[in-house]
């Protein structure tokens, strides 16, 4: 069932007549989305659209109002508020700046959650595409779909209608000139393009016969190769194309804007029938696709499969139990950490509208004040009080409508702009400003604001019309009142809350963007390479295992790369500075806790490469790569400190934690510290060891050189081919660049949190000052008098900012204390760093210092006045 009062708002606002069409819509659709993406998200969108609904037939009733009448609201209202709104620039243009910014950030902002989370593939039936995974029973790691449970997915399982097989890959393109390029493409299943929009210019798509065994190898290529390195030519259908030493047929040109999987330039065929199954255990490599029979829910086909995985893992041939997730496929990429960076943002930007808000509410309470006399005239003509309470709430909508505009055409420019910037997005995701979210938000910012508004209009009509009139004749108003008083503290404690943890988490994400470590940048070169062991020519050159095939080929990979021109080091290793290792757990000699921690795998040569030195001991060398060398490690200061207290460390001892009550694994000797220059899973300068380079097929090779490293490229890529055609290599950067796509959105939400808590304040600075002046405008008159009578003028300016800054300074305490309690939570991938000594009471100083400033101006202003003059002033 939908949100109850979303509902009660559509049905308030539709016309009778479309009643139960309207209401019966929202709550199928909300239905529908609940099985789509449970409860919580589900509600989320029906919010967003029913708020959509809402406004929509609300503009039409302005419109019948302006137009033609309408019973709840009429045009003199709308074309009164228009009026007031001129009479009251500062309020006005205070008001529209303050709602304007936060519509423009929030509507931004929850456009990009939900093209993130939400969004569909950009074709027909997109919504029915999902991403199969499976997880093993004991461990819950991520595993693969062996082929006999693939099979009877395929053939037994109703809610799926096809299953797709995808692999974003690199390819080693070799052309006639001996150049070799690295292109990033894909192999897909050739039956997914029936299901897909595309049509090519030229050719054909890949078809289901391409992907059977023994079919002929062809390939499709997007329209940039075709370009690029053919020049468009028309003869290019049936031309070869040689992918490392494989010969394939190009059959089919795709256009640009073909994106699925990846926004590669080639697709090739995978098998159809066993979707790149690996020989040796049977289970599918690459990524499953499945899409969905029509009709058929996630919930559906998510129990259909464990239905029949449970089959196999039941049948006593001591096959694995397996748990497997069915999930959108534009979702795929949407990590758990990526969602907490979201919500974070999610939670800045209510807090963000809830102050705004507050702000013009506040502004709404001092107006109300200023015009008790004019509401107490109109109520003793026979002015009903829902009719001047409804005309203070027009009022709200007419100024958010005039402040939306300029908000939501600066959010969506931004968006426009980040759009075109950002091209490493997934394809389905074109940054925009989503009208049904825009509206929502506008909607939810005045729904706030006017709701708080109208609670002081309640106040003010509640009066008696003689005794209104009367006290406006005394020059009594409301005041700030209680009701103002509250609204400012809480403005001034939301801002400080939000400001002060905006900067804690701004500083934790630019630990991870900043270097603490010199580091030769300009003149290292890295690359990514993956080896691929099961076609590695080296298993057939001496080497007696796949260990020893995987160390033979970096040996040679090393003495390759050396030889190039203008190297001067060389090294490898598992990860290099700006990368984070996973954690894993960590065994101390003579301690019982464990102990995660990063691990690099680190071969010799590369602390070399990075101008490093070892602060204590030695670091890795070549012997101790081979099988029979004692086992040692390295570990960094941080590590050490943290530990043991102290950097000598010395002869200490290790290990690694087995998993699954495997055999313990060899305590490790430590024989060397270094500074704290790889890690960066914690503060910048975390703890970290590393291990000697074992066989793995990822890692990284680094080389230092004399000249421009960019210069290298091409010789470095072509030195890895020809120790292996298909070794992978990727990823070839300065060693500045390393880690930029996750450093990125980090340096983005610093600057993002840093910015909205500045602005925040600002806004509750302006708010404040708006009031105050508003309220000191309206005792003018006393002021006057208490001057002729003898009033000492640092009296009267006492006066006027003892209570203001009371309230100012309790909400800055209240907000630190919030605020401090905030920077505990230990969200992200980080650990928080300690907001320091100085910074909350340092916000509390400048927020009584701002808060004060604010209320001496328009004080100083009112006792420049003349008695005289005072006297005569109309509030």
């Amino acid at each position: 069932m939908a949100p109850r009062w979303i509902v009660r708002l559509v049905a308030r606002v539709v016309p009778a007549d479309r009643h139960d069409d309207v209401v019966g819509d929202l709550e199928e659709l909300h239905g529908r989305r609940v099985d789509r993406w449970g409860s919580v998200l589900g509600a989320l969108i029906t919010v967003v659209d029913g708020s959509w609904m809402v406004v929509s037939h609300a503009a039409r009733g302005v419109a019948g109002a302006l137009f033609g009448g309408n019973r709840w609201v009429s045009g003199m209202e709308i074309r009164l508020a228009l009026r007031l709104i001129r009479k009251q620039p500062v309020m006005t243009l205070t008001s529209v700046v303050a709602l304007g910014t936060g519509i423009g950030m929030a509507a931004g902002g929850y456009s990009v959650f939900r093209q993130a989370i939400f969004s569909d593939l950009p074709f027909e039936n997109g919504d029915r595409w999902v991403v199969l995974a499976s997880y093993s029973g004991e461990t819950g790691d991520r595993t693969s779909l062996d082929l006999e449970r693939l099979n009877l997915i395929r053939t037994s399982a109703p809610a799926i209608e096809y299953v797709a097989g995808a692999e974003v890959s690199e390819f080693n393109v070799v052309y006639e000139s001996g150049e070799v390029e690295r292109i990033s493409g894909a192999r897909v299943t050739p039956g997914t393009f029936a299901y897909l929009p595309y049509v090519p210019l030229l050719g054909r798509l890949l078809v289901h016969q391409d992907g059977l065994t023994g079919a002929e190898r062809v390939a499709i290529i997007r329209e940039s190769l075709w370009e690029r390195r053919f020049s468009r030519s028309p003869d290019i259908l049936g031309q070869p194309l040689n992918l490392a030493g494989a010969s394939y047929l190009i059959v089919g040109v795709l256009p640009d804007d073909a994106g699925y999987p990846n926004d590669g330039e080639i697709w090739i065929a995978m098998d159809e029938e066993t979707m790149g199954a690996v020989s040796d255990r049977g289970a599918v490599g690459g990524r499953l696709i499945a899409i969905l029979s029509e009709g058929a829910t996630l919930d559906r086909a998510a129990a259909q499969i464990a239905q029949l995985s449970a089959r196999v893992s039941a049948a006593g041939r001591g096959v694995e139990a397996q748990r497997h997730t069915v999930t959108p496929m534009t979702r795929m990429l949407v990590s758990p950490q990526i969602e907490i960076m979201i919500l974070i943002f999610m939670a800045v930007l209510v807090t963000v509208l809830l102050i705004i808000a507050a702000n013009v509410a506040n502004l709404i309470v001092a107006r109300t004040s200023r015009r008790s006399s004019e509401l107490a005239v109109r109520t003793a003509m026979g002015a009903s009080r829902s009719r001047l309470v409804g005309q203070l709430f027009v009022e709200v909508l007419v100024l958010g409508a005039i402040a939306a505009v300029p908000g939501l055409m600066l959010a969506g420019g931004i968006l426009a702009a980040y759009d075109r910037v950002l091209d490493e997005m997934p394809f389905w995701i074109h940054l925009h400003l989503d009208p049904a979210t825009a509206v929502a938000v506008v909607f939810m910012a005045l729904l706030a604001s006017g709701v708080m508004g109208v609670i002081p209009a309640l106040r003010a009509t509640r009066k008696d019309p003689a005794e209104a009139l009367r006290a406006a004749g005394r020059g009594a108003s409301l005041g700030i009142g209680r009701i103002g008083g509250a609204m400012i503290l809480a403005e001034v404690a939301l801002s400080v809350a939000l400001l002060g943890t905006a900067a804690v988490y701004a500083k934790g994400f630019q630990s991870y963007v900043d270097p603490s470590f010199h580091l030769p940048d300009d003149r290292v070169l890295t690359a990514r390479i993956v080896m691929d062991v099961e076609a590695s020519h080296l298993v057939e050159g001496g080497a007696s295992t796949v260990e020893d095939s995987i160390m033979i080929a970096v040996q040679e990979i090393q003495r390759a790369v050396a030889t190039l021109p203008g190297v001067l080091e060389v090294g490898v290793a598992s990860h290099l500075p700006r990368v984070s290792p996973v954690p894993e757990p960590l065994e101390l000699e003579g301690r019982a806790d464990v102990v995660p921690t990063p691990i690099v795998d680190l071969g010799p040569g590369l602390f070399e490469v990075l101008e490093v030195d070892v602060t204590l001991g030695r670091s890795i060398v070549e012997a101790d790569l081979r099988p029979e060398a004692p086992p040692v490690v390295v570990v960094n200061e941080a590590f050490a400190l943290e530990n043991f207290g102290t950097t000598q460390v010395l002869g200490r001892r290790l290990r690694r934690v087995p998993e699954g009550g495997a055999e313990a694994l060899p305590w490790r000797t430590i024989v060397g510290v270094v500074p704290n220059v790889m890690e960066v899973t914690g503060p910048v300068g975390g703890a970290g060891v590393y291990y000697p380079f074992s066989a793995r097929r990822f890692f990284t090779v680094a080389v230092r050189v004399d000249s421009d490293p960019l210069a290298l490229t091409g010789l470095l890529r072509r030195a890895v081919f020809d120790v292996d055609p298909q070794m992978n290599i990727s990823d070839i950067v300065r060693l500045d660049e390393v880690g930029a796509g996750n450093r990125i959105p980090l340096a983005v939400m610093s600057s993002a949190l840093t910015a909205i808590g500045i602005i925040t304040l600002l806004l509750s600075l302006a708010g404040v000052y708006s009031i105050v002046s508003l309220a000191v405008t309206q005792r003018t008159r006393e002021i006057g008098v208490r001057v002729a009578l003898g009033a000492e003028p640092g009296e009267i300016l006492w006066s006027i900012l003892r209570r203001s800054g009371l309230l100012i300074l309790g909400g800055a305490i209240i907000g630190a204390l919030v605020g401090f309690q905030g920077t505990k939570v230990r969200m992200f991938v980080f650990v928080t760093p300690e907001p320091g000594a100085w910074l909350y009471p340092g916000l509390v100083a400048l927020m009584g210092l701002a808060g004060v400033l604010a209320c001496w101006l328009p004080a100083r202003r009112a006792l420049a006045i003349q008695p005289v003059e005072a006297l005569r002033y109309d509030s």
